[in-house]
Parts: structure tokens; sequence; C-alpha cells
């Protein structure tokens, strides 16, 4: 008996078979803890897929009805149950219930029943999984700005060709029309294209790219608004750009004296290349042509100052096209460290004129003989060799544009758009300039700038994103007889410094350098180009080349907008 108490052979066994009971609880445990992970894991996949549709799917958005609309109810019991099939993991079975939240989102709630293996021995048959989800369709406040060419090419089909477009507008001839009243509450009508004032424009065809545009910048508008959430705030603004763009109220708006000749501005005169009364000789004036300085203050003001430069008492009111700031002549290269005042889009104006807007004064353009950079001619009376810019012919011609007033960020009813693109003054005329379109579109949505507060973050939330949309129907096309935004080309020489032959890339360069100072204050830039292909500079400009798009069809157009409304409104799954 000593010895069999002293004998430990066999006692493994015996402690196995003692530990057996437990050590089968452990391993079921492990099991089926594991087994219940993995489909509580794809039960939450499911759930979510589930309320993404719904979500998606959701014809009611109101919040006035919580009851989820059978349309989005029916998409989301399909996507739940595509993505979790019953008998997977020997679930018995799996139900989903979707609901619509209080602020129009998209609850929901998916419950399955999981079998037990080894714990089932321990009398545990089976263990019922809840997982909830919520799904937000939704964008943040978003802030954007469509820069539009309205250039007279933009008349033509979408499908034409240089060759055929240009044919057409050459032979076309214009129409005219009365400007229209501002309307906003805070307009200035007298300085923003006075209305019954007379303009002109290219006959648009049938289906035009204008036309086409105009659709779809209200296609944008509706991806956006379907992707909205109740509390979502979206502003839109736009910029209008040929040659120059017509800005005068947007400035006053924030001080007068920025303009030179505005109320409390320090500089009360700009040079226009004009003339003046010498004399007379036969009965006929004679007239001396040179750069000369004149008063605009009453002009800035919005009165009807009689021209100077006639003799036939003709008095001339402003439209609200500017010339732009001082910039840096005859250069392809510019650094975002030390722009110069045109392309600053931060930069507030001072006392010093060349950090001030001047008005454009057509009226007051001549042309002249035997230019020098410094020199004058003279010649007796006002004939075809001294032409005068601001006549209708010359306006007829495209040489002089002056469009429809940019409208700074604000929020708009899908009315307020379509009154925009619709109105009287949106129309086609005139070169195309891209960088003054570029300018005015960073300028406006800068978070730094001089219009900052209207890109600011609503009270209590983030910071908006901010978008350029940015339209064209071909490539630049700078003019040396074009008066607009940096002056006349051929006389001023404010962006060539004479050297015509690379005045296309001058201009390019002052468009690329906007675009970079856009990307570089956290602007998502978005190109459209109307033809076969986006130009080298067009998908430069866009934040990425995929953003720089392309079409050869009114409906096309309405496509590349939604598209891009849809990658700015994308679907989250809020928990």
């Amino acid at each position: 008996m000593t010895r069999l108490a002293r004998d430990r052979r066999g006692n493994t066994l015996a402690m196995m078979a003692a530990m057996l009971i437990p050590l089968a609880g452990f391993c079921g445990v492990a099991i089926d803890t594991a087994r219940l992970y993995v489909v509580k894991t794809r039960l939450q996949q499911a759930c979510d897929a589930g309320v993404l549709a719904g979500r998606k799917f959701m014809t009611d958005t109101s919040l006035s009805n919580t009851t989820l609309d059978s349309t989005a109810s029916a998409q989301a019991q399909t996507f739940f149950a595509n993505n979790f099939r019953t008998g997977w993991f020997k679930t018995a079975t799996a139900t989903f219930t979707p609901t619509k939240t209080s602020n129009a989102q998209v609850a929901g709630t998916a419950q399955s029943t999981v079998p037990m293996t080894i714990m089932s021995i321990f009398g545990m048959t089976s263990q019922t999984i809840t997982v909830t989800c919520e799904a937000s369709y939704d964008i943040a406040d978003t802030d954007v700005i469509f820069v539009l060419d309205t250039t007279g090419s933009m008349a033509c089909l979408p499908q034409d060709d240089e060759t055929t477009c240009n044919a057409y507008v050459g032979a076309a001839g214009t129409t005219s029309y009365s400007r229209p009243a501002d309307g906003t509450a805070s307009g200035n009508d007298s300085v923003a294209g006075y209305p019954g004032s007379t303009a002109y424009y290219v006959p648009e065809k049938s289906g035009s790219r204008i036309a086409a545009l105009r659709s779809a910048v209200l296609s944008f508008y509706d991806a956006m608004a379907s992707a909205a959430d109740p509390s979502t705030h979206i502003r839109y603004g736009f910029v209008t750009y040929t040659s120059t763009v017509n800005a005068g109220k947007a400035i006053i708006s924030l001080s007068p004296a920025y303009m030179v000749g505005g109320t409390g501005s320090a500089n009360t005169q700009w040079n226009y290349e004009s003339r003046y009364q010498t004399g007379t000789s036969n009965g006929q004036p004679t007239w001396r042509y040179q750069q000369l300085a004149f008063d605009v203050r009453n002009f800035v003001s919005g009165s009807a100052v009689t021209d100077p430069s006639k003799t036939t008492g003709a008095t001339n009111r402003w439209t609200g096209c500017i010339e732009e700031r001082n910039t840096t002549a005859g250069t392809t290269s510019f650094s975002q460290a030390s722009l110069p005042p045109d392309l600053d889009p931060d930069l507030v104006p001072n006392s010093n004129i060349d950090t001030q807007w001047k008005p454009m004064w057509p009226e007051l353009f001549y042309a002249r003989n035997n230019y020098t950079s410094t020199g004058s001619s003279t010649s007796t009376g006002d004939n075809s060799s001294n032409p005068n810019i601001g006549s209708t012919a010359y306006y007829q011609a495209g040489y002089v544009s002056c469009g429809k007033p940019v409208a700074r960020l604000d929020t708009m009813s899908r009315t307020d758009v379509s009154n925009y693109v619709n109105a009287a003054d949106f129309r086609p005329i005139g070169g195309t300039y891209h960088d003054t379109g570029m300018i005015w579109g960073t300028r406006l949505l800068s978070p730094t700038g001089l219009f900052k507060a209207d890109t600011a973050a609503w009270p209590g939330r983030q910071a908006p994103n901010r978008v350029i949309v940015f339209l064209t129907d071909g490539d630049m096309s700078p003019n040396t007889g074009v008066y607009g935004m940096y002056g006349n080309e051929y006389y001023d020489r404010r962006v060539s410094g004479g050297d015509f032959t690379n005045l296309k890339a001058y201009h390019n360069a002052r468009f690329l350098a906007e675009c970079s100072a856009a990307k570089a204050r956290n602007i998502q830039v978005w190109t459209v180009t109307i033809d076969s292909s986006a130009t080298t500079e067009m998908k430069s400009c866009a934040t990425t080349t995929s953003q720089a798009l392309y079409t050869t069809t009114g409906s096309g157009l309405s496509t590349a907008f939604a598209a891009i409304a849809k990658q700015v409104a994308m679907l989250r799954v809020s928990q």
C-alpha cells in the first residue's frame, strides 16, 4: 500500500480526464466567440450598405414626413440582403429594419441569430446579434464660384470646330439689348452696367454652347441640392469673363476707396490713351492724340459725365468693367511668395495707385498715329486713322466687351441661379482671356482675401469646402486691338511690355499663376472645356488632371457639371 501511494504513473491521464470538461468550455468560448465576432462584423457591413443605399435612393427628404419612402426602403433591403445571406455560418435568420431619422437621414437595425457549436454542449444553443447603423448623404458647407467664359464663340454649337465657329461669329453680326437692372438688395445699378444702356451680343445658334452652359449650371445646382442635408449651407457666386470682368459694383460694395476716383480714394485721376482739342483748322477741330490723365470721380460714382474727348456734348456712364491693378510685364514666371498686385488675391488696396482698380472708359480711348512709348502725334479731324474704340462698331466687333456683373458668394435658390444665367446680359461676345476670369474667381473665394467674410465658416461650423468650376470653350486668344482689363494691348503694353510675339504666353502665365494661388488657398479647381480635349493649361490649372473635363456635346456638359457636384457631395456612414 505504501508503494501504491507513492506510485505516480497514470496521474496525467486522470488529470486530463478531470480537465476535459473545462477545456472543452474554453475551446467552445474561443471558437464560438470568434464565430460571433465574424458574423457581427459582416452584419455591420450589411447594415451600413443598407442605410447607404437607402439614403442614396431616398425620394422624400422632407423633415415633416418621418416615414421612409418605399423606394429607399426597398433599396436598403436589397443591399442588406446582398451583403448578408441567411445560412452564412449557419445563421437561420437575419432581419434588417431601415428607418428615416428626424433630420432626413437613414438609420437601421440589423439582427441575426447564430447557432452555437461546442457551447451547445453546455446548454447555450444560440446567440442573437444586434447592430445599428446610420448613413448621411450630405455635403459639408460648400462655397462654389462659377467662372464662365461668355465670349463670342459661345454662340456656336458644342460640336463646331474652330473654323466653323469663327466663320459663324464673323458672319453673324451682333444684336443689341438693353442692360437689365441688377435687382439685388445691395446693388447699385448705376455702377453695375446701368439699366437701359445698350449692349451687344452674337446671336446664338439653336443649341448653342452658352445655352448648354445654362442647363449645366442648373444641373450642378440640382445635384448639389439633392445631396445636401437640410442643415448644409451652400453658397454660389459667378464670374463671367471675356477680356475683362464687370467687377465695379463688387469692389465698391467693399469700399469705394479701392477704386481710383472712388469716395475716400487718395487718387482721383487715371491715364487713358485719348485726345484733346488743340484748336481748329479749316473749320475742323485739331486734336492731339496721346495718353492723358482724366478725373474719374464723377464717372466712378455712376453719374452721367460729359465726354471730355468730344465736342458734341455726349455723356458717358460707367458700365462697371474695370482695369486691373499693376502687374509685371513681359514675364512668364511668377513667384507665389511675391505676386504683383493684379495676381495677389489677398492684397488690400492702399493709397498707392498700383494697388487700386480703375474704371474702363472706352469712350475716351482713341488710337493714334506714329506710336512711341512716350510720344504723341497730331492729326486733323476724327477720321478713320484715329478711331474711337468706344464707338458702336468696336463694341459690336468685341474689341470692347462688358458683360454681366460678377455675383459675390451668397445663398441662392434655384430661381436665383436660373435668373442669373438666363438674364438678358448673360450673352456671348468678346475675346478669350482666361487670366481675367481666374483672377476674379480666386479673389472672390480666397479665405484670406478681400472677400473673406463672404466665404467665412457659418456659426458653429467648420470652414466650408471651396470650389471653382472654370468653364471655357477654347484656348487663350489675346488681341492687340482689344481694350480690356489691362488697358489696350497695343498702346498700354502692361502685359507684353511691347513683345507681342509672346503675348499669349504672358497671359497663360498669369492664368496658371492664379490657378496656383487658388490651390495654395485650399480651393479645389475643376476645369471644363467644350472641345475634343482639354488644353495643357486647363489640365495644369485643375487640382488634379482627373478634374480637367471636356466634352463636345451639350448633354455632355450637363453630365460633366453634375459629375463635379457628385464628387463634391459624398455619401458617408455617420454611425
